[in-house]
Formats: C-alpha cells, structure tokens, sequence
C-alpha cells in the first residue's frame, strides 16, 4: 500500500456498506434504523454503526428526529426541484471566471477534458451495466465535473454553497431508474458545456448549463414522484 493511501476504517466500510443499502433500497426511503440490527448484520459492535450513521446525517442522507430516532431521508420532488434550481443559480454566477480559470490553467483544463473523456468511454462502453458499482462510478464522475466547474469559479463560498445542498443527495434514490440513453445524453451535455468553455463562448456555456439542469431535474423529478407513487 502507498504511503499517501489512506487508511480503510471499520466506519468507512460501514458507511458504504449503509450507503449501498440505500441506493439499493435494502433501506427504503422514510424507513427507521435500526442500529442493534445493523450492527449485527455488519457483525460489528454498536458504536461503529453510530459514527457512521452520523456521517450520513451530516451529509443529510439520514435524518435524526428527536424521541423518534434516525429515519432514512424522504426525498420530496418539491425539495429536488428546490435544489437543482439552488445549482443553476450557482453554476450561472460566475461563467466568464470559470472560462477564464479553464483558458489559463492548463491543469484544470486537462483535468475536466479527462474527466468528460473518462465518463463517456465508461458509460458507452460495452462492459457497461446497471450495476451498483457502475452507477456509483457514473455519479462519481458526475459529481467531479460539476465539483470541478463551481471550483474555477475561486469562490470557496459558491463551492461551499454547493456541498451544503448536496445536489446528488437523489442519485441515493434513483438506481436502475434511469436509462443507459440518459445517461450517456446527460455526460454528451457535459461534453457541450465544455466545448462553450473552451472556445471562451460564455452565453454557449449559459445555455448549455441550463439545458443540462433541466433535463437532470425533470428526470430525477419524475423518478422520484413515480416510486413515491409506487
């Protein structure tokens, strides 16, 4: 193991384990959690599980409620539709500094032409699946992009803004859900917004943000409003 590796935690193992779980809806959104069966099921002691659990409560994919104890985050379409149009409004505000960030720091340029490249060769690939581990990888890559875009903006205000909504708080809720055509649609309009970025375009890198929003928020939308139905 290299030196800068860091280290896997009992808790890190138990916090992706209860993460999988949700995303897998072996734990249902609105559901209570159950710490003693948790830990049991992980054959681990009691106090693991809570730090963990408390992890996902500051990431807000859990919630705490007093005298009634930790429930998995219900996600509304109202509080989804709230969020991504927080996000637009972030990714608007400073498009001519992120162009100018990209068009002046090769680094940075490099780092979103490869991520973009990365993501479309693995979702277009022909080992790609709906696997959990696929679609954790997709929205790993997803989030990158936007992380990396609100990044050249040099506010570590905006950057914060966008952490404490968490704008892929849904992806927890929305596995095989969604098409492979979307998908692959959804990293093509990533694709687009940096073509606007790199050819210093910035009412084509306006337009091709807000494209991307509403085609992400309609869809997440839907999907949430049909398994609320279900």
């Amino acid at each position: 193991m290299g030196r800068n590796t860091p280290k896997i935690t009992l808790v890190d193992t138990i916090y992706a384990n209860i993460r999988r779980e949700i995303t897998e809806r072996v734990l249902l959104p609105g559901e209570r959690i159950n710490i003693k069966e948790l830990a049991e099921r992980y054959g681990a002691s009691q106090t693991p599980v809570k730090l963990a659990l408390n992890r996902l409560i500051s990431e807000n994919i859990i919630e705490n409620f007093p005298r009634q104890g930790m429930h998995v985050k219900l996600v509304s379409t109202e509080e989804i539709e709230e969020i991504f149009d927080m996000r637009l409004m972030l990714d608007l505000y400073m498009t001519k500094q992120i162009i100018t960030t990209v068009t002046y720091n090769e680094d940075v340029r490099n780092r979103l032409c490869k991520n973009v490249a990365d993501h479309l060769e693995i979702i277009s690939s022909e080992g790609y699946d709906s696997s959990l581990d696929a679609y954790l990888e997709n929205y790993r890559l997803d989030r990158e992009f936007h992380e990396m875009y609100l990044k050249c903006t040099g506010s570590k205000k905006i950057l914060d803004m966008f952490h404490y909504i968490d704008p892929f708080l849904y992806t927890n809720y929305i596995f095989r859900k969604q098409s492979r055509e979307k998908d692959i649609s959804g990293v093509r309009e990533h694709e687009d917004i940096l073509k606007a970025i790199l050819a210093e375009d910035e009412e084509g890198v306006k337009r091709a943000v807000t494209v991307h929003n509403a085609n992400a928020k309609h869809a997440v939308s839907l999907i949430i409003r049909v398994n609320q139905i279900l």
